[in-house]
């Protein structure tokens, strides 16, 4: 049974850990630097276009990475099949990478002037297009190191990746002062670089394609379709207030509103640490039908990273004013009371997190994604309504009332869909596959 405490899960956690601290403490370096070379208004321009690059990481392999995580776990001791899944999920997300790079670089002129009004974003999202398809190659060979349960080299990807992002962005942004223009190649450079030297620790899973691979990738392609759509659903719900208030307000409104949910990463981050190692345990319980196992898990999982997650929020919560004005400047304590208002609906959302991958791991991805498309269609709403009345206020307040919704239907569907009477219903899925 999984267990925090044993030595292989212990360590896999301490890697991915180690992977997701790495890439916050990164973040928040990097944002700081910014905030001061670029102030506010750079700093929310700057945050638009990570946002959609953001996007670009959901879209980008088409679900392939979860997908992979998924199957390889599942097929962990057939080697034949493991090559067949890891090849063809490398080049079909290559495939959906590059697609996904040319709609951004032939729409990025409708997205700044139309959507943000802002030309000044034009430039960027070109440069931001030509890394979609790295992003898509890097996320692939992480979904596969994932399920391989070799996390000491997702580890090493994802850390390779945020240390190059602060080390060219400082050096162009601060030593260059090539404002943010640096800011933004600072992220496109280091993902090309390491989309391409992500290859090597799969390399040796590399096949020729074969007609057997096209029906793999049309397997994968229809788990990852719906891992597509809810992860992105779901990026919605944590990214577009960002969106909706560039779309009312103005860039300023944007940096204050970047900085507020930067110190939450401290609330997500051992949350998916934990959840990297979840996920494909649980897959591997639900192939042989063990629902006590993935009952045990989920329980105890989730109730000692809510005890580790509500001392994190305390310590946001009495300390926020003074890290704000410590690491950036008095200019953005208005960040202040709207990172109050999204802790609420952050660590309600962090606990269940924690094992946030178990519908998909149990075979209900659909489930996962009506719900995610519901609740983003209710942020939305709440975003639409509630900014040009009130604000960074509106947006903070619609975004955790919606992440809060989020978390108690899911928490209810994986009560619903890990009981024991869902062993029959396991049986019949590996007999018709």
């Amino acid at each position: 049974m999984f267990n925090l405490k044993s030595s292989k899960h212990t360590q896999n956690i301490q890697w991915s850990l180690l992977s997701l601290a790495t890439s916050s403490l990164a973040h928040l370096l990097l944002r700081i630097v910014l905030g001061k070379e670029l102030g506010p208004s750079g700093l929310g321009l700057y945050t638009l276009v990570f946002t959609i690059y953001l996007f670009g990481m959901q879209f980008g392999t088409f679900g392939i990475s979860a997908a992979l995580t998924n199957y390889v776990a599942e097929y962990y001791d057939n080697l034949p099949r493991l090559k067949e899944l890891i090849s063809s999920g490398i080049l079909g997300s290559v495939l959906s990478g590059s697609i996904l790079g040319l709609l951004l670089y032939l729409f990025s002129s409708v997205i700044s002037i139309q959507l943000f009004h802002n030309p000044e974003m034009t430039n960027l999202l070109w440069v931001t297009a030509l890394c979609f398809p790295f992003i898509a190659m890097q996320k692939a060979v992480i979904g596969a190191l994932n399920g391989l349960r070799e996390m000491k080299w997702y580890a090493v990807v994802n850390t390779a990746q945020n240390i190059l992002v602060m080390i060219v962005s400082f050096a162009l942004v601060r030593l260059l002062k090539m404002d943010v223009m640096g800011a933004v190649l600072g992220f496109v450079i280091p993902t090309i670089t390491v989309g391409l030297l992500s290859l090597t620790f799969t390399r040796n899973f590399f096949i020729l394609p074969s007609k057997t691979m096209k029906k793999v990738f049309k397997e994968i392609s229809r788990f990852g379709f719906y891992i597509v759509l809810a992860n992105s659903i779901g990026m919605v719900n944590t990214q577009i207030g960002s969106l909706v208030i560039g779309y009312f307000m103005n860039e300023t409104e944007v940096g204050y509103y970047a900085v507020a949910t930067l110190f939450l990463q401290g609330v997500t981050l051992l949350p998916q640490a934990v959840q990297a190692v979840t996920t494909p345990t649980i897959a591997a319980y639900y192939r042989k039908g063990d629902f006590h196992n993935i009952q045990n898990l989920v329980k105890n999982t989730m109730f000692k990273i809510s005890a580790v997650i509500l001392c994190i929020s305390l310590l946001l919560a009495i300390f926020g004013k003074f890290l704000i004005t410590f690491l950036f400047t008095e200019e953005f304590l208005p960040a202040y009371l709207p990172m109050l208002i999204l802790l609420v609906g952050y660590f309600i959302h962090s606990v269940y997190a924690s094992i946030g991958g178990c519908l998909s791991s149990v075979g209900k991805v659909h489930i996962l994604f009506k719900i995610d498309m519901i609740c983003a269609g209710l942020n939305l709403l709440l975003n639409v309504l509630l900014i040009p009345q009130f604000g960074l206020i509106g947006a903070a307040s619609a975004t955790s009332l919606s992440m809060t919704f989020t978390t108690l239907v899911k928490l209810s569907c994986t009560k619903l869909y890990t009981q024991e009477k869902q062993i029959k219903s396991i049986n019949f899925f590996n007999a018709i596959k």
